[in-house]
């Protein structure tokens, strides 16, 4: 029998308010009790997994690669680009 691990999905809303940038994080398919968020390939903050996360404000580049990843270990979403 072989086991194969359910995918994780993320998709991000990217807006502005007052030239500020934010990005709304939606995910799905992680078991683990909390996330790892990455921004850049830089952990942001382990969050819990509710499936949502706001980041933000960001002043500064044109964009982000973003991904969730189950802490400890390489089960991962998608990666997602954010431009604004």
């Amino acid at each position: 029998m072989v086991y194969v691990q359910n995918a994780m999905t993320l998709s991000v809303k990217a807006y502005k308010i007052k030239g500020a940038k934010y990005a709304e994080l939606a995910w799905n398919g992680a078991t683990s009790t909390n996330v790892d968020v990455y921004a850049n390939s830089s952990l942001t903050i382990t969050t819990e997994n509710d499936g949502l996360y706001t980041d933000g404000p960001r002043d500064s580049g044109r964009s982000v690669t973003y991904k969730v990843c189950s802490p400890g270990t390489s089960f991962c979403s998608n990666e997602v680009v954010v431009s604004w």
